[in-house]
């Protein structure tokens, strides 16, 4: 007995991209891998999803960030991002980094 399966498939384009944390956080990510200088790269980012209409946005970058011998984390924040409450529609995402002396990863909060 063999059944037919159909798959109904839709892409849609995001309508505001930075606002999603996942995507956020991947651009961060591919721009650390082409080594771009990261503090840059995370300010120009919280920008943009600022811009985008955001309420705040978080990020933490953790590893061995521009080559460094020694690995650390270092947070970004701009605006207000209540992690303690279920009120407010935050956004999470983690992306992975792999560069040529490590894996370094990115986190992201959006609070929208």
């Amino acid at each position: 007995m063999k059944r037919e399966m159909r798959i109904d498939l839709k892409i849609e384009p995001v309508k505001k991209p930075y606002l999603n944390a996942y995507y956020v956080a991947q651009t961060i990510a591919e721009k650390l891998i082409r080594h771009f200088p990261h503090r840059s790269v995370v300010h120009n980012a919280m920008n943009r999803a600022l811009e985008g209409g955001a309420k705040g946005i978080k990020v933490q970058v953790g590893g061995r960030i521009g080559g460094a011998e020694i690995s650390r984390r270092e947070k970004y924040f701009q605006g207000t991002i209540p992690t303690s409450t279920i009120r407010e529609d935050v956004d999470f995402a983690r992306y992975p980094a792999l560069t040529r002396s490590g894996y370094i990863g990115v986190k992201v909060w959006i609070c929208k």
